[in-house]
């Protein structure tokens, strides 16, 4: 029998790589990767990923021979992040779908200039919208926009990946390269944003504690996951063990 093997997106020259989850860094880490492979920055439409990023599959012992990692994001950030994007965001980046939906059923405001309210409205709507797919009422596989983290990086636990906190992404990784990725900090400078649709300072202000207790009752293994990685990076300093 063949050993196990994980799919990872690595750089080209140099002992990097990471399992990518879409909404937790992903678009940060593409063009990271760009960069130290490419010695400039991704220069197409914005709305573009880098495209001929490196793919391989490896074993955990090859893996543990390099700089191998996966990010966790704070469930509620990544929720938000979602809205901002794909709901209101830049409408080459939406999903209209989703808003024809959260339209014919439930309360939903469109417009440039929303009040508070309505885009607490809208936030409740898309949870009432996620939480239906997530309790799997329908068919049809659940979108890696909205799906749970722990679902992607349970691999990534499994074959002894390191975790990163996204908030923190750029030190962190820096700490656990120790030296080994040539460029790493001057690339990490050079990637100018990590959102495709910056969030609006309103942000800050539309979580009521209501909109919590659904995230968390949607996300609950999300929630533990990252509250166990950014505790153990407080206490230890470093990448905590996790196990599932």
């Amino acid at each position: 029998m063949s050993e196990a093997r994980l799919f990872v997106t690595s750089a080209r020259q140099q002992p990097l790589n990471c399992l990518l989850s879409l909404k937790v860094g992903s678009t940060f880490l593409r063009n990271l990767i760009y960069v130290l492979d490419n010695g400039e920055i991704f220069s197409r439409v914005e709305k573009e990923f880098p495209t001929g990023l490196h793919n391989r599959e490896l074993t955990a012992a090859e893996l543990a021979q390099e700089v191998s990692f996966y990010v966790v994001r704070d469930p509620v950030a990544r929720f938000f992040s979602l809205y901002f994007d794909k709901v209101v965001g830049k409408e080459e980046n939406r999903f209209p779908w989703i808003i024809e939906k959260l339209k014919a059923h439930r309360v939903f405001h469109e417009g440039v200039d929303l009040s508070l309210n309505q885009h607490r409205d809208n936030c409740m709507s898309l949870l009432g919208f996620l939480g239906v797919r997530l309790r799997g009422k329908l068919k049809n596989p659940i979108n890696p926009h909205w799906n749970k983290q722990i679902t992607r990086v349970a691999k990534g636990i499994e074959f002894g990946l390191q975790p990163l906190m996204l908030e923190n992404l750029e030190p962190q990784l820096l700490q656990i390269a120790d030296g080994r990725i040539e460029g790493l900090e001057q690339a990490a400078k050079m990637v100018q944003s990590r959102n495709r649709s910056p969030q609006p300072p309103v942000a800050k202000s539309i979580l009521t504690r209501e909109m919590h207790e659904k995230i968390s009752a949607l996300y609950p293994e999300d929630i533990q996951l990252y509250d166990l990685v950014k505790t153990g990076w407080e206490v230890l300093g470093k990448p905590p063990e996790i196990k599932l």
